[in-house]
């Protein structure tokens, strides 16, 4: 039995597909959710929830809150029966997985993410040693991608780390597995396609500048802009520009449409922990521009199924969309060719052979 350390279960599809995934595989989960709010114990699915909501004070100070979960975990007997844990995230989760391998001997991993990266290491430092002994103690040490894994090791965690340290990413909703599809371009227009919450961190800003040139230069430009419009100072921007179609949060059919419907994939974030959607663009035949030094970068070379790109370098962008259009069939034949890579069912064959070597 895995002990699935969980803080955002149910804010996102990843750990569901993973665990279902295990689960076809012979591996059983009981699941741990760190970060409750509205949901209660699900024991016919095993799931375990937090017995409150914590405020913002509560997830401030680290230790207080880790220590509330760690009573709840001992007094349901939570962690009882369980051969391996699986932590992840480095810190929040981490650090409960570091502690019942202290007192128990329980084996576990850890996962290395956004919240990690930017958040705990950056930004706390007084907690990075805690983060140092996490990593040391665990059996392995997962990064979501190569690109934190370049940023982390040698510079918050010990080169130490490195014999038991090994990139697995997510995978994505097999509905863009099944439904692979051929792409051909626009040869009268440029025509990109963005998909994900309208916030700052996805540099939206930047996306709107380089159409903005584009633009300007002459060329004939469609932008589809598809998710939720979080910070609402975007809002004026898409109004006011004719070649923006913008489309609020739709289903992954309705995404999957949009894509089809358009030739480069393009989301220049400041932060990205991994960014499923590149690679459900990627499934659909669309060549990607992501950031450089975030989440997606290191999977695959320059040139091979997109580019990274400066998420601030109007110039390189329009370069790298110029040398996409100049390559297409290219690209977009190797961005089909690749995507399997982030299939749940190879990924959970990964994470079972771990479990199964600890």
């Amino acid at each position: 039995m895995i002990l699935q350390i969980a803080p955002d279960y149910y804010n996102t599809a990843l750990y569901a597909n993973l665990f279902s995934s295990l689960h076809q595989q012979g591996i059983n989960s009981r699941i741990y959710v760190t970060d409750n709010t509205l949901h209660q114990d699900d024991k016919t699915n095993n799931i375990f929830c937090a017995p409150k909501a914590f405020n913002l004070l509560e997830r401030l100070l680290f230790f207080p809150k880790q220590q509330a979960l760690y009573n709840d975990l001992h007094a349901r007997d939570i962690y009882k029966g369980i051969d391996v844990i699986h932590a992840h995230t480095l810190f929040s989760s981490g650090y409960l997985a570091y502690q019942l391998y202290q007192k128990y001997g329980i084996p576990y991993i850890v996962a290395v993410r956004n919240t990690d990266v930017n958040i705990f290491f950056r930004y706390m430092p007084h907690l990075r040693h805690i983060g140092r002994e996490i990593a040391l103690n665990a059996k392995k040490v997962i990064f979501i991608s190569p690109a934190y894994q370049q940023q982390v090791v040698g510079k918050y965690l010990p080169y130490s780390i490195d014999d038991k340290s090994i990139v697995i990413p997510n995978g994505i909703n097999p509905l863009f597995l099944n439904n692979i599809s051929q792409h051909q371009p626009a040869t009268d227009a440029i025509r990109l396609i963005y998909t994900g919450k309208i916030e700052k961190n996805k540099n939206i800003d930047t996306l709107i500048r380089v159409s903005d040139k584009l633009v300007a230069s002459g060329k004939k430009v469609t932008l589809c802009m598809v998710g939720k419009l979080i910070d609402q100072c975007y809002k004026s921007l898409i109004e006011q520009r004719d070649y923006i179609d913008y489309h609020d949060q739709s289903s992954q059919e309705e995404v999957m449409h949009y894509m089809r419907q358009h030739d480069i994939f393009i989301m220049p974030s400041y932060h990205e922990t991994f960014g499923l959607v590149y690679a459900e663009a990627m499934s659909q035949g669309l060549p990607v521009i992501y950031t450089r030094g975030q989440g997606f970068d290191g999977y695959f070379e320059d040139g091979e199924i997109g580019y990274s790109v400066s998420a601030t370098n109007l110039e390189e962008i329009i370069q790298r969309i110029t040398e996409i259009y100049a390559h297409y069939k290219t690209i977009s034949d190797q961005c089909i060719n690749l995507v399997q890579r982030f299939d749940w069912q190879q990924i959970a064959k990964e994470y079972s052979q771990i479990y199964k070597s600890l």
